[in-house]
């Protein structure tokens, strides 16, 4: 199910040309579940090539049945709006696209608990720069490729609903609401089963500050979906029906 990965690749360039992340969602339940391919409108079939490989590449892409079906029940969901299936598409998409998840880490999330409001393409470059110097032999990127970059990850940020404007991005914070809130627990668990803890490395990109985090996963409205045990200085999550 899953492909040999990939330390880095250009997706980010691709899929940040994709212009409507609600066609994308849809594209991708209907493939999964056999309906005929979702009609796009570009101006090119070589377009129409290049985005349907980005989202086989990075968004139907899953690590076992569990992950596949907790992104595919979120996508095709009645009860969630856009903006928490796009929601769960970004923590999707750090999953799979290793230099997006970098770039996110590093950048986007650090600049989320600062509290910063601004982000600007020129420092997610600076970054990029750095990366090729540690990577030499698996980023062999001009400077145009690695600045446009720089500019397609801050326009995936405001097509994922978490950034305003145009050429320097201002945050938009997301609410973590209760359903999407166990989505990204569930999804945290079965694609990195072996920290099942607060440190579980999809947490970082959870938009909620660490003793945020650990009273949402302790409060008690959850318990019918895992259960909590204290191990030493770290907590236990052991999810139910999974």
């Amino acid at each position: 199910m899953q492909n040999n990965e990939v330390k880095f690749n250009s997706n980010i360039n691709v899929l940040g040309g994709f212009p409507d992340y609600a066609n994308m969602v849809r594209y991708v339940v209907d493939k999964i579940n056999d309906v005929p391919d979702t009609d796009f409108s570009f101006r090119t079939e070589k377009s129409v090539k290049r985005f349907i490989a980005g989202i086989h590449q990075d968004v139907i892409l899953f690590k076992n049945q569990k992950h596949q079906d907790i992104i595919i029940d979120a996508f095709s969901s009645e009860n969630l709006l856009i903006d928490q299936k796009l929601l769960v598409l970004f923590w999707h998409l750090c999953v799979n696209n290793r230099l997006f998840a970098i770039i996110t880490e590093d950048y986007f999330m650090k600049s989320v608990y600062s509290g910063r409001v601004t982000l600007r393409p020129e420092e997610i470059l600076s970054l990029l720069y750095e990366l090729r110097r540690q990577y030499p032999d698996e980023l062999k990127w001009s400077d145009t490729t690695l600045k446009i970059t720089a500019s397609k990850y801050l326009t995936m940020l405001k097509k994922l609903g978490l950034a305003t404007g145009k050429q320097i991005k201002k945050i938009r914070y997301p609410t973590i609401g209760d359903e999407v809130f166990v989505i990204l627990v569930r999804l945290a668990l079965v694609v990195y089963p072996d920290d099942p803890s607060e440190q579980n490395p999809l947490f970082k990109f959870s938009f909620l500050e660490q003793d945020s985090l650990l009273n949402r996963l302790k409060a008690i409205k959850f318990t019918p979906y895992w259960n909590i045990t204290q191990l030493g200085n770290n907590i236990k999550i052991e999810l139910h029906h999974e």
